[in-house]
């Protein structure tokens, strides 16, 4: 699955980023590269195991992160990107949940993501 763009309305602060697994870095690299577009992240078991940069800017992007308990490595950099964001004030929440790596765990998230980051 690749990282897919969202919005709400038509300011950039209600615009989001989600993506699973790879595409779940990837969305977190798009959105902290572009806070200005993006006012929220959404990132499920995100892997690859990049390590978060030491230089976050200082206007930063809501994020929800999730990860399975049945994925450890998923678990372990959900974590280390929360911790990393927590570190720069970010408004940051992390779900672990049973679950394993796949389209029907994301699916169940995805609703769960948008409600928190575009629900006043």
């Amino acid at each position: 699955m690749d990282a897919v763009a969202f919005r709400r309305r038509t300011t950039s602060r209600t615009y989001g980023v989600f993506g699973v697994s790879a595409s779940g870095e990837l969305a977190l690299a798009i959105g902290l590269r572009h806070p200005d577009v993006y006012g929220a992240i959404f990132s499920a078991s995100p892997g690859g195991g990049y390590k978060p940069p030491g230089d976050m800017q200082s206007t930063l992007p809501r994020t929800y992160l999730v990860a399975g308990t049945e994925e450890p490595f998923f678990q372990e950099n959900a974590t280390r990107w929360a911790d990393a964001l927590r570190d720069a004030d970010a408004d940051v929440v992390i779900t672990e949940r049973p679950g394993s790596h796949g389209d029907p765990f994301w699916r169940d998230e995805l609703p769960l993501m948008a409600a928190w980051a575009f629900t006043q």
